[in-house]
């Protein structure tokens, strides 16, 4: 607990070996694994962890209790990748709940969705549509959607700008589509599917207004509040962190604002810093604490326990 907040970090990247063994075999023209992944460090100034998923989630179980943190939600941010995050959970279960990216294009989608959602109790996925190629509300996924919906599970989807630092490590270019990156293209699906819900993480990563309309349109859409929030810098409106959070408070309420800090790679490891940037902005603000324990904790809560 910090201050008065108990915390639940709803956006953690799970950057295991076996994601970084997946990033690099993506490479055409690759060296072997082993230099690649040296190179790779070399490159990002990052640590490459062992093979043991059960000893990285150990390790940041021992970050977070150094900052008081109480539980994460950690995402396997590459399909093929959602062992690591299975093991991470079996070995911590009370205080880390898993979520996977899956490929939207794959033919296993379905089945391997069912067996992370059904029977290995993963509570929800992560799509990249702009990276994917595939719009939101493409009828492909609506099998996916339906699986969700018959797991209780929740669905992240991000929009707007997409930065993978670890792509950029490896030496990978990102080519996204621009027609897939607009939160309003949720609004249908939203719609369709009133019982599953979904999260923009970010704020919407740029699509700022877009995502405010979605929330108005839809109140099974949350957001989370996650990292720096760059894209403000290149935001034609240059809104501050402080106007981001009045303008979601009043369009969604306090009971659909995700509180996450976007952690991943060690060194660096958990970012205290937007904890301690965000509590204090909230306090600042006076926003109730009522409603600021639902943002740092019990909205994420709400979402993931059975």
């Amino acid at each position: 607990m910090i201050g008065l907040f108990k915390i639940f970090d709803a956006h953690v990247h799970f950057y295991s070996n076996s994601y970084f063994r997946f990033l690099v075999r993506q490479k055409t023209n690759r060296l072997d694994i082993n230099t690649e992944l040296k190179n790779l460090a070399t490159k990002g100034r990052i640590e490459i962890p062992g093979e043991d998923p059960a000893l990285l989630a150990k390790r940041w179980i021992e970050v977070i209790d150094k900052w008081k943190i109480e539980r994460l939600l950690v995402f396997s941010s590459i399909p093929g990748d959602e062992d690591a995050v299975v093991k991470a959970v079996a070995a911590f279960p009370t205080r880390l709940t898993g979520f996977f990216a899956v490929d939207p294009n794959s033919n296993l989608l379905l089945s391997n969705a069912e067996k992370r959602l059904k029977q290995e109790n993963l509570r929800g996925i992560l799509l990249y549509p702009s990276l994917y190629h595939i719009n939101i509300a493409d009828p492909w996924l609506d099998p996916l959607f339906k699986l969700c919906e018959e797991a209780n599970a929740v669905v992240y989807v991000q929009f707007g700008r997409l930065i993978i630092k670890p792509r950029e490590f490896v030496g990978l270019q990102t080519t996204i589509n621009e027609e897939c990156t607009d939160p309003k293209d949720l609004i249908p699906v939203a719609k369709k599917y009133p019982k599953l819900r979904f999260v923009i993480p970010n704020f919407g990563a740029g699509r700022f207004e877009e995502t405010l309309e979605v929330g108005k349109a839809c109140p099974n859409v949350y957001v989370d509040t996650a990292g720096s929030n760059s894209w403000m810098n290149d935001h034609p409106a240059k809104p501050d962190l402080r106007a981001v959070f009045q303008k979601f408070l009043a369009a969604l309420g306090a009971g659909r604002i995700l509180f996450g800090s976007d952690s991943g790679m060690f060194p660096r490891g958990y970012r205290y810093d937007i904890v301690d940037n965000q509590t204090k902005l909230i306090q600042e603000m006076r926003v109730p604490l009522v409603d600021a324990k639902k943002i740092f904790y019990e909205n994420a809560a709400s979402l993931v326990d059975r």
